[in-house]
Formats: C-alpha cells, structure tokens, sequence
C-alpha cells in the first residue's frame, strides 16, 4: 500500500528519560496527530540474483543455484520444474566444462587427471570414464569426454583425445589430423558435432583453427576467412562475421556458406543461429558499463529473410550462452526483474525464434546505502547489479504520493560500487536549493583522492569537484576534510590546511571560492549565518561571507565542550559533551530565548519547529512549538533517516528497502524568493550573452511565467514558462523575439510570476529591468550608457570648432553624456540616417561643401570621426538640396530613407536606401514646397511603424505628412498654428522620453533648448525647455 494515514492516540502519556547526568529529563508529550504517510516501494534489481547457463539437454538443463549472493553449486531443473543439487560443483570456463547439448552432466576430478562420473540427470544411472595419467580433462559433450594430451617439456598441449565408456571400459580415440608439433593454444566453443581450437602450426606466423569432430575424431583445419577469434559455435553451425554480415558454415562442411546475411555487427555478438533467424545480442548503454556477465544485452532475432528485427530479451547476459541439442540456445535474462531468469531461445513450427523462461530467478531489491529529503525530493544512493547509482523521486500530492525513480548518474571509484561490502558511501549533503554536495574522490597519480563535489540542480553525478584548500586522504591520517553542513550556495567544511592548523571554512560552491576561515570549533550553517560553539556553551552567530559577528548567546553554562550544533530558521539544536553538563543536548529557540532540552543519548535531526529522534526507543517527531518536546509519531523500524528541515517531511527506510515519507505539515507561508540572481543585460552580437534569471523559492511553485516586454512600448517579445519547481526557477533569453528574430536595442522589463504548489497565498511576483544590445538599431540611437546604443534617441551636433557629437538622449527626455569627435569641416550637413549596411549600427550621411555625398559607418557608440570608414554615394551634386532629412522606413522593407528638397525649384523627392548600401535613383513626390521653411523627419508618429514628417510654413502653422508605407505620404494635416517662430533649429529626435513615441527637439535663436513630446496620434504634448546655453551650436542634425 503506497499511502497510508497514521493515527495517533488521544490519550496524552508523559514520558520520562533519567540521564547519567542526574535527575534531569526531557518530557515528551503524546498528543493526537494524524499523519499521511508515503511508502515507496523497493526498486527490484534488473538482475536479481546471480544466474549463470552450464548445459542444456532435451530434458532439462544444468546451472548455478538462483541466490541474490553469488554462486553456491550447480543445480539440474527438468522439464517438469524440479530442481536437485549437484553438490560440489561451481560454475566453471568453459560453458562446456560440465557438459553440452545432453542431459548427461559430467563431473570431472578435481585434478583434472583420475575418474569421470557421467550422470544422465533423467534416468540418474551413472557411467565412469577415466582421464589416464598424461592427459587432462578439458570438456564433455553428450557422453564423449574432451582431455588434452601430449605434454612437451615447454608445458605445451599437443594432442586431443576422446574418451568414452565402452563396455564399462574406457575407450581413447586420439585425434588425427594435428601437424607435427602442433600446440593448442585455446580451445573454443563446442556444438553437438564437435569443437573450434585455435592452434599454433610451425611455420606459421598466426594461430590457425581447427575444427575437431566428434564422430570420425579427426582435426579440419579451416580456411583463413572461414573462421576468426569472435565466430560462433552454435548447435549445429559455425558463424562467422564478415565485413557487413556473417557467413553461416554446417559443422563439418566448411568449403561452402549454407548462408550469408547481412547484418549490423556493432557493439554486437552473435549467439547462435535458431529457426529462421540470427540471434544477436546488441550492447545497450542505458542498461549499465560494459562488464564481463553484465546483464547489458539487448537479444534481438535477424530474420534470413532481411526483415526487422525483433527483440527477444530486453536485457541478457551474452557472456555465457549454452547451445541446446534442438538448435536452440540458452542463457540468462529477461524483460524485467519481475521476468528475469532462464530463457529458451528456440524455434517454432513456423521457424519464427521466441524466447520462453524456463527458471524465474527470484527479484531482489536495490540495497539503500544513503537517504535525503530535500523539497519534496527522495534522493537515494543505491546498490545492484554491480554498481551504485543514484536517484530521484518527486513527492506528489496525487497517488501513489510519488513520481518515476529517475537515475541521476553515479559516484566515481572507488564508490563506483560503494555498499556495505564494497566500502561505505559517502554522506550526502542536500543544499537546499537542488544541489547535493558530498565528499568523493578523483583520480590523482593512479590513486584516489578525496575531493569535495557538487552535484547541481538538475546536473548527475558524480559532479563537479571543488577545492577547499584542506588537506585530505583515504589512509587513516587525521588531516581529513569533512562536511559540516550546507545550505544554498554555501558548505561548511572543516579540516586542516598545509602547514596550518584545523579550522572551519566556509566554501562558496558558485564561485568556487573560500569565503570565509576561522579556527576549528563546532559549527553550523543555515542561510548566510554560520554557527560556531566556545567552550561553557556559548554559541556565537557570524556572516557566513565575512565573519561579521551577529549575536551570540550561551546555551547551557555546563558544556565544556560541544559535539553537535544544527541551525534552521530560528531553531538551534545542540549536543555538549554530556558528563560535564547539566543538559545533554537541547533545542534553542532564538524567538523565545529558551532551551528545550532533549537526551544525548539519541541522534537527532533538526527541522522547522521539528526535531526527529533515534535512541534506543527507535524513531521519534516531536514538536517544538509549545516551547515543550511534544511526541507526534513514532516507530520503532527506521533505518536510514533524513529530515527536510524546510517542511518537516521525514524519510526513512526499512528492512524491506522500501523509503517511508512522513508528512508532518508545516505552517502555511507565503510563496516567496528570499534571494535572486538576475543579470542586467543581453547582447545578441557576434558574441552573445543571454539574459539569465534564477529566484530561489521558500516552498515549490506550481508553475510558473517570466514574460519580458519592450519596456518603451509595452509589448511582450518573449515568454518563458514551466511546470513544478521545488528550489528555484531558472530561465534564460537569448534576446530575440518568439520566432528567433532581432530586436531593438533598450531597455526591457521582465515579470516573474509563480504560482504556489499548495495553492494556498497569493503568487509570486517579481519584476526588474534588462538592456539589450546587438540587437536591431533603433532609429537615431548611437550611443548610451558604456558608449553602447541604450535604445533611446540622441542628437548630433556641429560646433564651430568642427566637432561632432553625439548628445545621448537619457530616457527622460534630456541628454546626459556625449560622445565627440574633431577635425570637420564646419561646412559639413550631417543626417542621422539609420542602419542601411545591416551591421545593427546606425549610419550618417555627410554631404561635403563639394556637394559629395557619403555613407559614414561608425561602429555601435563610437564618435563619428572623418576617419570613419565610409562609402561615397555621390561625388558631386547634392547642395542643390536645402533640405536633407530621413524620417526612417517609408517603404516598409526595414531600410532607412531619404528626403531631399531642392532649394530652386522645392521639388522634393525620395530617395530609397537600398540592400546593397546605397542609396536608388530619386523619385519626386512633390513638384514645389517652398512654402514650408523646414521639413523634418520624425519617425513614427502615429505607431503603424511607417515614417513620418512634419513641416512648417512661413506661418509657423505645423503640418504632420504620415508616411503611406509606400514611399509617398497622405495629405498633410495641420497640427499646431503660431508655432516656432523662434526656432532656428527642429530635430526628430525619436523617442528620448522612453514611452516608445517620436519626440521633437528644438532650439531658439537664445540658445535655449526644448522638447515636445510625440503622444502616438501624430501630435506633440506641450514644449518643454530642457537645456540652455546651446547656442554655441553652428548645427542641431
């Protein structure tokens, strides 16, 4: 049963301890509680016990015994399911030691020299061969005995025999065929006819194979390319792998293939050949390491007829594979642990191979080696199949209470196999925010040493190492680190350093940094306030960073010395050495300045207005609200222990390996992100940086949503969203829009909300600003804070010295900071004119005294010098212009534009940036307006992201001439009268104000300089005066 409520009785029961230390005790009260209780089940091994194929005969079949600890002998199981032991027997190399492809078991001497008992395991009569001296016993097939003869003085086998009972005489058949010194230097698989050997020939540089046959008792040597170090020896075949497939031989006739097949062989074996099909076992990664009988193979069946495959055995061990006399083969695996033991591959009548399991090898469970509970997360280390892994569990609210068991990757050696009879795992330390550190080890000078590690939210083990500075070691020196504590980004650690002394130190797992060292005493973390005991029992708060003290207080005036400190929230758990204290240990509230005291005998675990006890009594919850120990649960089976300090939720195991979570409810608290880190800015230039958030959570969200916005006109360019988090949400944005697109440099807005997982309060909101820059350039932006385009409008200017500068509009409508550049010519007009070469910095048309005309390119914040790098666009011809102005894109295909008025004729024209980074031949919109005395271009007055115009006419009325989007404008509207008649100087300045709307900049004949500011709707709020003194200015562009 996954779920269960526990009851508690009603009738309150005062409990007494008496302590070595006098008649103190600590009182536990028995109140009624009721508890929902989660039992997650243990994982069964994939391979439960140990198995391993011996023989297989048409009666039965012969392997070791099913134990979850390894061989213990041999065991005959028929056909009809019985099993009987065959005592002093183990699993032996080869496959074949016991015997093959018969129901005739051979029990060879333990000499190998002496008597052979054959027993027929279905009739149990018995026959005996005898190994005479000089020879020894190598294998059996069926009733044929295999031994190996000839001895030279090198030691070296030179003969084979077969020996048989004949009338209850040995009978010897002495192989033939072998050359003149011949030596056997291993001897391969065997089927029902005989045996593969790889024997070395003189006068040949390689090993050759042979095959010897059991009935004519003669040696074939095989041709090179018949047979090679990986071929198979099925029932009845011989297999070899070819280049792209195998070639399938008949025991016997080895001049012609029966077949060939065309077959993948990667990280693969072949293991026999059954019906219609190759049986081939393919290695899969995700089922473990590759290990000498490892259940890691996938066995799948390769039909003749070059359709797909199909899989037989999820998992198998390939290693060792018995042939069975019906063609068929045998060994250990299965589709789960549920399913796991002796398989059959054989064929129906229909050739098709199916596997049938003829022996279940009873499921055993992992073995738990370490337990912790960390927001609602099981975190296991745990034992089987030949390794430690470890695993995650998600508590949930619905049943069973738990998610999927997910495997998180595993410890480096030598706690690659860590368990109670490979060395002890190491502790694990959950931070509390989704990260484990623990002390593992790495490899140094072919040994191990102890290193601190730090597995990440999210991330595997083993993980990353980080340096502490410490002295450490696997031998029994006392210069040993270890941990103390964790809690976020900060561990305590305690050890000695070289040369020095022990002490604490406080380790900054983000930077990888040593924040903080102080002399050795006990300590404790929680947050960023690092506890440290002093002799008398005086506990002293500091800044875990600094060293900062913060407050310090005595627990009891008796404790000579501390031996344990725990810190969480305002709860203080300590331990003094209990044969000078009054008080062996106690839980300090730092709200009500008071002890609660608890016994020393027991190993407690501290939480959130909760402690858990383990004594001699067993497992204990006790509340601490009341400023009393009141009991709340108890058992008295738990072995592993671990306690989220953060909601008082209590995981432990039991003999069974199954984990019990505890729910003891905590306090409701409102959804909140005690800290952040949130960086301010996002290029998406050659080089680009992504905007990255993460806010840590007082308790999981159900979900959640960062949206960010265009901060100057509202609109959302990005989303970021996800399900549950129990420590901290973490995003990033590469500052793009949805669909991967650019977009305008500035300042945007980002709004995280999240959702409570109770479902209880109000969400979490929290907002904050980011710049972007290598985006798309924004209209007249050039420069800004760090000399980086900021998305905000800025103006040129001329003075008479020849200086141009750039004037950075500051988002509130003034300009603060510039950037400048000498060595024009005063005659100069400059146009601010947008990005037309696409290298997302805006560019400058300069028209010279010559009438030239030129494209300068400047870099993104840099000056506008005469150095610049720049394109002509004309050499000659332009100062028949009066009026040059862009208003941005007036064709809607994202270049900038041009207006051009003639100063004869007021003929004005366009003139269309092109792709290539110049500017198309003129097209006239209008034939004379001479009446206007200037024409300025704006940019988007109205919003629909088109330029636009305004101009005044020699009656100071001002007319808006919104762009059509096709190069041409609607009929001009007027939109002020007696308006500038002062004004020796209008700029469309674009947006300077930060609301995403054009804005207008003028200057008087006093000097003094004004803004109005674009409403949306193609008009201007009332001027502003917002500098003065910009006389001294030849031009305003």
């Amino acid at each position: 049963m996954a779920k269960r409520v526990l009851l508690r009785s009603a009738v309150t029961a005062v409990v007494s301890l008496s302590l070595s230390l006098g008649p103190a005790s600590w009182v536990a009260l028995a109140d009624a509680e009721t508890f929902s209780e989660t039992t997650i089940p243990a994982t069964m091994r994939a391979t439960p016990g140990y198995g391993s194929v011996v023989s297989v005969g048409p009666s039965g079949f012969l392997h070791s015994a099913t134990t979850t600890s390894g061989p213990s002998g041999l065991e005959w199981t028929g056909v009809d399911g019985s099993t009987r032991k065959l005592e002093g027997t183990q699993p032996h190399d080869p496959v074949e030691y016991y015997g093959a492809a018969s129901d005739v078991v051979a029990l060879p001497p333990s000499g190998g020299t002496g008597e052979v008992l054959l027993r027929n395991m279905v009739t149990d009569e018995t026959t005996t061969v005898t190994v005479p001296a000089g020879q020894v016993y190598s294998r059996a097939i069926g009733t044929t005995v295999v031994t190996q003869g000839g001895a030279g003085a090198d030691g070296k086998w030179t003969e084979f025999h077969l020996l048989s009972n004949e009338n209850g005489t040995t009978a010897d058949r002495r192989v033939t065929g072998l050359p003149e010194g011949a030596s056997i230097i291993i001897n391969g698989r065997a089927g029902v006819h005989g045996f593969l050997s790889l024997l070395k020939v003189p006068g040949e540089d390689v090993g050759q194979y042979a095959w010897i046959d059991l009935h004519t008792a003669e040696a074939t040597f095989l041709p090179y390319g018949t047979v090679y170090g990986n071929s198979v020896v099925t029932a009845v075949h011989l297999v070899t792998p070819q280049a792209g497939g195998v070639r399938i031989y008949e025991q016997g006739r080895f001049d012609t293939p029966v077949r060939e097949i065309q077959v993948s062989l990667k990280d693969a074996k072949v293991l026999g050949v059954v019906g219609d099909s190759l049986i081939v076992a393919r290695y899969d990664s995700s089922l473990g390491q590759k290990e000498y009988e490892a259940s890691i193979w996938k066995v799948v069946a390769v039909p003749f007829d070059g359709s797909g495959e199909r899989t037989l055995l999820a998992r198998a061990v390939a290693d060792r594979v018995a042939v069975r006399p019906d063609g068929g083969v045998q060994l250990v695996g299965g589709q789960s642990a549920e399913d796991y033991g002796y398989q059959d591959i054989t064929a129906g009548a229909d050739g098709v191979p199916y596997a049938a399991r003829v022996l279940l090898i009873p499921p055993v469970p992992m073995r738990l080696q370490r337990l912790t509970l960390d927001h609602g997360t099981v975190r296991t280390l745990e034992y089987g199949d030949g390794a430690t892994f470890a695993y995650d569990r998600l508590l949930t609210e619905t049943a069973p209470g738990y998610g999927e068991r997910v495997r998180i990757g595993s410890l480096s050696a030598p706690y690659n196999k860590c368990s109670v009879g490979n060395g002890l795992c190491p502790e694990l330390y959950p931070t509390g925010d989704g990260r484990t550190v623990y002390r593992g080890a790495v490899s140094v000078d072919g040994g191990w040493q102890p290193k601190l590690f730090v597995v990440g939210k999210g991330e595997t083990f083993p993980g990353t190492p980080i340096e502490t500075g410490l002295q450490d070691s696997f031998d029994d020196s006392p210069d040993q680190m270890r941990i103390v504590g964790a809690s976020e980004n900060l561990v305590l650690v305690d050890g000695t350093p070289a040369g020095g002394s022990r002490e604490l130190r406080v380790v900054d797992i983000d930077s990888g940094k040593v924040v903080h060292t102080e002399p050795y005493q006990r300590g404790a973390i929680w947050g960023t306030t690092l506890w440290s005991s002093a002799p008398g029992g005086k506990v002293t708060a500091k800044d875990a960073r600094t060293g900062a003290s913060l407050t310090s207080f005595t627990v009891s005036t008796g404790c000579s010395s501390m031996v344990d400190l725990q810190a969480v929230g305002r709860w203080l758990y300590w331990k003094c050495n209990f044969s000078t204290a009054p008080y062996a240990a106690g839980v300090y509230d730092l709200q009500s300045r008071k002890n609660i005291p608890l016994p020393s005998t027991a190993q407690a675990y501290l939480g959130d207005g909760v402690v858990a006890v383990r004594g001699g009594q067993g497992l204990g919850v006790y509340g601490l609200q009341t400023g009393m120990v009141v009991q709340r649960w108890a058992t008295d089976a738990a072995g592993l222990v671990a306690l989220d300090p953060r909601n008082g939720d209590l995981a432990y195991s039991t003999l069974d390996q199954a984990v019990h979570v505890l729910h003891t409810g905590r306090p409701e608290a409102a959804l909140v992100s005690p800290f952040r880190n949130v960086t301010a800015r996002v290029e998406t230039d050659v080089t680009p940086v992504s905007w990255r958030g993460e806010w840590w959570l007082s308790e999981p969200a159900a979900s959640w949503r960062v949206e960010i916005r265009h901060k100057a006109t509202g609109r959302v360019v990005a989303t970021r969203s996800g399900g549950p988090a129990e420590y901290s949400i973490a995003t990033t944005w590469d500052g793009r829009d949805t669909t991967g697109g650019l977009l305008p440099n500035g300042s945007y807005t980002w709004t995280l909300t999240a959702q409570p997982a109770d479902g209880q309060g109000a969400a979490l909101v929290q907002s904050g600003t980011v710049r972007l820059t290598g985006g798309t350039a924004v209209w007249r932006d050039h420069v800004g804070g760090s000399a980086l385009p900021d998305g905000v409008g800025d103006l040129l200017t001329m003075n008479s010295s020849g200086w141009l500068t750039f004037h950075q509009g500051d988002g509130a409508g003034k300009f603060s900071g510039s950037v400048s550049a000498s060595g024009w010519s005063t005659s100069v007009r400059a146009v601010p004119f947008g990005d037309l070469n696409g290298d997302r910095c805006n560019d400058v048309l300069v028209r010279l005294s010559t009438g030239a005309l030129r494209l300068y390119k400047p870099v993104c914040g840099a000056p506008l010098k005469s150095a610049t790098s720049y394109t002509t666009l004309a050499t000659s011809g332009w100062n028949q212009y009066d009026v040059l102005t862009s208003p941005g894109d007036l064709t809607k295909d994202g270049r900038p534009d041009l207006i051009a008025r003639n100063a004869s004729t007021g003929a004005v024209y366009l003139y269309k940036g092109t792709a290539g980074g110049t500017l198309a031949a003129r097209v006239k919109l209008y034939d004379n307006w001479k009446t206007y005395k200037k024409v300025v271009g704006v940019g988007d007055l109205n919003g629909d992201g088109i330029g636009d115009l305004v101009a005044q006419d020699t009656a100071n009325n001002l007319y808006r001439y919104v762009g059509k989007g096709n190069g041409t404008f609607a009929a001009r509207v007027r939109i002020a009268t007696g308006w500038g008649s002062t004004y020796n100087a209008v700029v469309g300045v674009a947006d300077i104000t930060g609301d995403g709307k054009g804005d207008l900049v003028m200057r008087d004949t006093a000097g003094n300089l004004y803004r109005q500011t674009g409403t949306g709707k193609g008009t201007f709020a009332s001027r502003v005066k917002i500098a003065t003194g910009w006389q001294g200015y030849k031009g305003l562009f």
